[in-house]
């Protein structure tokens, strides 16, 4: 069950009804800091960025596109299965912490770079490339957060902490699946 909390206008802090914050179950706190990326203590976003892309090339490079597909889609299948209990596991880290969209839940990032490498064709995965361009571009929208990214932050409790990292990974997949179809062995 995801806590029910609501964001103050005062800081970002969250109002609980009470004063001891209940503190997230282990798993929650585990999958929230993705395998504790989160906990660094300089750019945890980008830590938790960076801790993602081992698992993009083990789904992209060991893992055999289906025969016949130009695309790899266990990024993206893996970015469906986990976007749920990312918001879950969002939501109760910052009821514990008591600030919304605290810096050390970094899952998703996660799925944000999932996305951003799902639309890429099977061939990227075997080229350093793609890992740096999907890096950079990543991290520039999510800081940048243009339009509905970074109006969807405000949806509530982990649901805004989510979306808007998943609205970031969808547009940079696209921009960088079309630039691989318009520039043939770039990425």
């Amino acid at each position: 069950r995801v806590p029910r909390v609501g964001r103050s206008r005062t800081r970002g802090r969250l109002k609980t009804g009470r004063k001891a914050l209940p503190p997230a179950p282990l798993w929650a706190r585990i999958f929230g800091t993705w395998f504790g990326s989160g906990l660094s203590p300089f750019a945890p976003g980008t830590a938790g960025t960076a801790a993602t892309l081992p698992l993009c090339w083990i789904l992209g490079a060991w893992l055999p596109a289906p025969s016949g597909w130009a695309w790899s889609p266990y990024c993206l299948l893996a970015a469906l299965l986990l976007f749920y209990p990312a918001v879950v596991a969002a939501s109760h880290v910052e009821a514990s912490v008591g600030r919304h969209d605290p810096g050390l839940v970094v899952v998703d990032e996660s799925l944000g770079t999932l996305l951003t490498m799902a639309f890429l064709p099977a061939v990227s995965f075997q080229h350093g490339t793609a890992y740096v361009a999907v890096f950079f571009l990543f991290r520039l929208l999510d800081i940048w957060k243009p339009g509905l990214i970074g109006r969807s932050q405000a949806l509530p409790q982990g649901w805004g902490i989510v979306v808007d990292d998943v609205l970031a990974g969808l547009l940079g997949g696209v921009f960088l699946a079309a630039l691989a179809w318009a520039l043939p062995g770039i990425l």
